[in-house]
């Protein structure tokens, strides 16, 4: 369990390190709302998803550019980012080609290939504020063939929670 929430970590790590590369002129993230992903992703939205509300983790703050959460769940770690980067900043820095169309409870966004870890999955969806990723990685005691296919279970409740 603790390699797998090392795996998130590192994840979001590298990703923060990639985040913070460049500003571009860009609205500094302090002065947009973000979504927080503690309190905007309900209870019951978690159950369903098959996560542990109790296990909730905040990590991030606003003057840092993020908001994040994570939960645990017998199957899998999910954990939720919110920025106000876009995606365009995401995919100029990666290469477009990095990325993939991928639908989750009916809303489009974009899979990062490549994840970090094996048995992990990262999409990113636009949302007003920036972008919303949303990160599943499989308990290695319970794995899991397919991180996206887990990821895509627990978005249907979990996508649906996130802003416009």
């Amino acid at each position: 369990m603790k390699r797998a929430l090392m795996a998130v970590a590192t994840g979001g790590l590298a990703l923060a390190a990639l985040v913070g590369c460049s500003s571009g002129g860009q609205e500094s993230s302090a002065t947009k709302t973000l979504f927080e992903p503690c309190a905007g992703v309900t209870a019951d939205a978690l159950q369903k998803a098959g996560v542990d509300p109790a296990t909730k983790v905040a990590a991030g703050t606003v003057s840092a550019g993020w908001q994040t959460c994570e939960w645990t769940g017998g199957t899998a770690y999910l954990r939720v980012f919110s920025t106000s980067r876009t995606l365009e900043e995401f995919e100029s820095e990666s290469g477009e080609a990095a990325f993939a169309d991928y639908t989750v409870a009916g809303r489009t966004g974009r899979r990062l290939g490549g994840a970090p870890t094996p048995g992990s999955c990262d999409v990113l969806f636009s949302a007003d504020q920036g972008v919303i990723r949303m990160v599943v990685v499989n308990n290695p005691a319970q794995p899991s063939a397919d991180a996206c296919a887990t990821l895509r279970q627990m978005g249907e409740s979990i996508v649906p929670t996130f802003p416009a």
